[in-house]
């Protein structure tokens, strides 16, 4: 079973999540899910048409922003875009291992200027994420969203 790491009220992240975990997210309100890696990244990698049809069939809205590498500005619009469309409702993102789900999210939050870069990293650390390594590009992208 995998672990839903709360972030804030309305934003969680995993590692990969199974199919079997749909029904679980959805159970504990989960509204909309992001899935930040590519498909068929690895091969042991459930089928991403498989979730999105278990997500549909339980109401859930399914967006795929799949990055590889540090999030370009691209990537962090179309999160940015994904997570708009969410509104209040609680999101789940995932990927192999949460990392850039979080990191994407961090990134949204700095470009919107509307949480300082150390509240930001705090979040991070309080959901077992270490973003620091981020904080130099953090702090540009909230200095530009202010």
């Amino acid at each position: 079973m995998t672990e839903f790491r709360r972030v804030t009220d309305a934003f969680y992240v995993a590692p990969q999540i199974a199919v079997d975990d749909v029904e679980r997210a959805a159970d504990a309100g989960i509204k909309t899910m992001i899935l930040n890696r590519p498909d068929r990244e690895t091969s042991d990698q459930p089928d991403t048409q498989d979730i999105i049809s278990a997500a549909a069939a339980r109401g859930i809205a399914f967006h795929h922003v799949p990055i590889t590498a540090p999030p370009q500005i691209g990537d962090v619009e179309a999160m940015e875009e994904a997570i708009a469309a969410a509104g209040p409702d609680p999101i789940l993102a995932f990927c192999r291992s949460g990392t850039r789900s979080i990191t994407l999210w961090a990134y949204v939050q700095a470009k919107s200027g509307k949480m300082p870069v150390e509240a930001i990293l705090q979040t991070a650390r309080e959901a077992g994420y270490d973003l620091s390594g981020h904080g130099r590009a953090l702090e540009t992208l909230f200095t530009v969203g202010q």
